[in-house]
């Protein structure tokens, strides 16, 4: 599912080019070195400083060349999308009756690869063959619930928040389109995707309410437990939960880890706890906290490192260490009241809209064909 304004990378249509500082004290030196008389430079010599001055326009242009070319081989690279759901044309899936073709499916690969910066290769194909079905499946299931509950969306807002994509990109109004033909990919099912988004917005805000109720009770936990936690020595940890039925890739997803430091990328698109909306951050996690054999793994773990798959139960799980946080080295200031109950909001928001569409796809009725 593509989240709106957090997309991971960015399409260039320009580069502004610094013109290097001209060193002085080179120049000054250059002079000096001819004993010349003259006023400006002590010991200098006009000529010298002018052949100088032309050397380093003469390089300063070479280096603006070499950019330029640099830039325009790679924006003439071509996409050429990896076939993942085969040739020809024919119904992958059944989504409550309504089929989705292999067209469909390898479209929205493209949109993956484009939005994600991920390109699909040998050693990612299945996940992501299975992460853009998933992703389908959700789409349509949103899609689905909006039209049985009577929530709709303007066109006015999509066709708004689709120059809110190109501007927050920066993207020229109206020249996204070219980038998404260059992969393949129609702008009706981009703006689909858009429609499907702004509509679960609306779906969970429904189910939210105005205001979710955060007492005092809880804000005070929340600062008693934030205070304990600052005494206490803690590791910053990211996490990605594969279920164990899911995990027949799992070895190739850990070698991709260990090689691409976007793991919050990964996180994002092939995770399946509820953490990975947030990129897999679990946050501060203090020694013992999880289970033992996990536990282990992370306290085995260098900063920036990444672990291997650790089956535990009936999930694999897969460990970053970001940062480990000792007492007393520099004491934290405690966040404001207001920061704290927006905190609870947020994570209470989170778990109805996880728990809402964890029910829809319980209910779905899904047909896989290929």
């Amino acid at each position: 599912m593509i989240r709106l304004g957090m997309v991971s990378f960015l399409v260039l249509f320009a580069f502004n080019v610094k013109a290097n500082e001209i060193d002085m004290g080179d120049i000054d030196r250059g002079v000096r070195s001819s004993k010349s008389r003259s006023i400006m430079f002590s010991g200098g010599n006009e000529n010298v400083a002018r052949e100088m001055l032309e050397r380093q326009r003469i390089e300063e242009e070479k280096r603006k060349k070499t950019e330029n070319e640099a830039r325009l081989k790679k924006e003439q690279q071509v996409f050429r999308p990896y076939n993942l759901f085969g040739n020809g044309y024919k119904i992958s899936a059944i989504i409550n009756g309504e089929m989705v073709s292999n067209k469909d499916l390898q479209e929205r690969a493209n949109l993956f690869s484009l939005t994600t910066g991920l390109m699909v290769g040998e050693k990612n194909k299945e996940m992501v063959k299975d992460k853009v079905l998933q992703n389908t499946i959700d789409e349509k299931l949103k899609l689905q619930e909006a039209s049985k509950l009577g929530v709709v969306v303007s066109e006015s807002d999509v066709r708004e928040a689709y120059n809110n994509f190109e501007k927050s990109n920066g993207v020229p109004r109206g020249k996204f389109v070219n980038v998404l033909k260059e992969y393949h990919v129609s702008k009706d099912m981009f703006m689909t995707q858009i429609k499907a988004n702004l509509l679960w917005n609306k779906l969970v805000a429904r189910k939210v309410g105005r205001n979710i109720g955060v007492s005092s009770k809880e804000i005070e936990d929340e600062f008693l437990r934030i205070k304990k936690d600052m005494k206490t020595p803690k590791y910053m940890v990211s996490e990605i939960v594969i279920k164990k039925k899911d995990g027949e890739h799992i070895d190739e997803l850990v070698e991709i880890l260990q090689n691409d430091p976007r793991f919050e990328l990964y996180a994002v698109q092939f995770s399946q706890s509820a953490s990975a909306p947030s990129g897999g951050k679990l946050g501060w996690i203090t020694s013992g906290q999880l289970a033992a054999p996990l536990d282990r793994a992370i306290k085995g773990l260098k900063e920036g490192g990444v672990s291997k798959a650790i089956l535990y139960r009936n999930e694999y799980y897969i460990f970053r260490l970001d940062k480990v946080y000792k007492p007393g080295a520099k004491e934290k200031e405690l966040p404001s009241e207001d920061e704290v109950r927006k905190f609870i909001e947020n994570r209470k928001s989170d778990e109805i809209a996880n728990k809402y569409i964890r029910d829809l796809r319980n209910k779905a009725v899904v047909e896989k064909k290929f």
